[in-house]
């Protein structure tokens, strides 16, 4: 008989036994053998002078670090400075349905001017009131928190207030020894800290909610395009991600690099921390971060004569367009916004108003002429 080995080409090569004899191979020295002789060979052939890199990314390209013992670990790098909680921050809601990831809470940031020893807040205007009830119509938040150095006042106030859980926050005055001066710039940190440890939706004053929010909420974070005014760029090329409007889960990676990078911060350029440093981490880190075209919260835009048509022209539908939310830009649509009463959001036809008219609420024009001594 004979005992098949190997093959080599289609040629069987074979060693002939007798009948008499059986080769007979120990099992437990054969494998130690095999083991010893794999060993040797690893250790014998030739290696690369690098180990391979895999990036978490697929897209990106496969590097190579270096095998010199002057290379420092990435695993031993300090981390950034950490910013501990402050103790007024609530801590997080559950979310609203199974699978959703962001807390069922809604958050706003007010009234952080200085004001005058004896003096009160300012009054709280109708449009802000009309915008929280927006929030509160379309989002159904568990809770609305409302942050506030100086609390504001009036009738609008007095209608709203209830439906809002009041946090007296602690104002900073600089992050990682920069320092902050704007009110504004202060603002911007304290919504990082509140999506940071809380969680939720953030809004400005004069973001109007007109559609729930619901399938956004399935993702740590989301963030809206800001359109650059230059015509020349194309959609894709922004001026960045608005801050405006926050999407997020508590400890979401995007926002604690959204905090880190304020280590940088320059109060002298304006909106860099607050709409281009987003999109460049956003870039940068693509699978922390759910992006949002320029159409879904921030149009139309502020730019040209988009605010006058908003304002004075009906042919701009938001309700067709199917976007999310409206910012109404109120440093340059002042003039409009400030002159609203709930008889001319009904009367004028125009884009915003028809937008605004169904969160006019059923005591507005009762209050309205209480208040303008009518």
């Amino acid at each position: 008989m004979v005992l098949p080995l190997w093959m080599r080409g289609n040629s069987p090569i074979s060693i002939p036994l007798t009948r008499h004899h059986i080769l007979r191979l120990p099992l437990l020295p054969t494998i130690l053998s095999l083991l010893v002789l794999l060993f040797l060979y690893n250790q014998m052939r030739p290696t690369p002078p690098y180990r391979p890199y895999h990036p978490y990314h697929p897209s990106q390209v496969e590097y190579a670090y270096t095998s010199s013992p002057f290379r420092v670990d990435q695993s031993l790098f300090l981390p950034p400075p950490p910013i501990e909680k402050p103790n007024y921050l609530p801590d997080p809601l559950p979310p609203k349905e199974k699978g959703m990831v962001i807390p069922n809470s809604a958050h706003y940031v007010y009234g952080l001017k200085d004001v005058k020893e004896g003096e009160k807040g300012e009054e709280l205007p109708y449009y802000a009131y009309l915008a929280m009830r927006s929030a509160l119509i379309n989002l159904k938040p568990e809770k609305m928190y409302f942050h506030y150095k100086h609390l504001p006042h009036g009738p609008w106030w007095d209608l709203i207030s209830p439906h809002l859980t009041l946090i007296s926050t602690q104002v900073p005055d600089q992050i990682y020894g920069r320092p902050l001066s704007h009110f504004a710039h202060k603002a911007d940190v304290l919504r990082l800290l509140a999506m940071k440890y809380s969680g939720g939706i953030y809004l400005d004053i004069d973001i109007y909610v007109i559609k729930s929010f619901d399938d956004l909420l399935y993702f740590p974070t989301t963030l809206g395009m800001e359109a650059s005014p230059d015509s020349r760029r194309s959609a894709l090329d922004p001026e960045g991600l608005c801050n405006a409007i926050i999407i997020s889960s508590p400890q979401s990676p995007f926002i604690d690099r959204w905090l880190a990078s304020y280590e940088t911060f320059d109060g002298g350029i304006w909106a860099r921390h607050s709409v281009v440093k987003p999109w460049e981490l956003a870039r940068a880190h693509p699978e922390e971060i759910q992006v949002l075209s320029e159409r879904a919260f921030f149009w139309p835009m502020w730019h040209g004569e988009e605010v006058q048509k908003t304002h004075e022209e009906g042919e701009f539908d938001f309700e067709k367009t199917g976007q999310y939310a409206y910012h109404a830009w109120e440093s340059l649509a002042m003039g409009y916004l400030s002159k609203l009463s709930p008889k001319s959001i009904r009367e004028n036809d125009n884009s915003f108003n028809r937008m605004v008219r169904k969160f006019i609420g059923p005591e507005d024009d009762e209050v309205y002429r209480r208040w303008k001594g009518d």
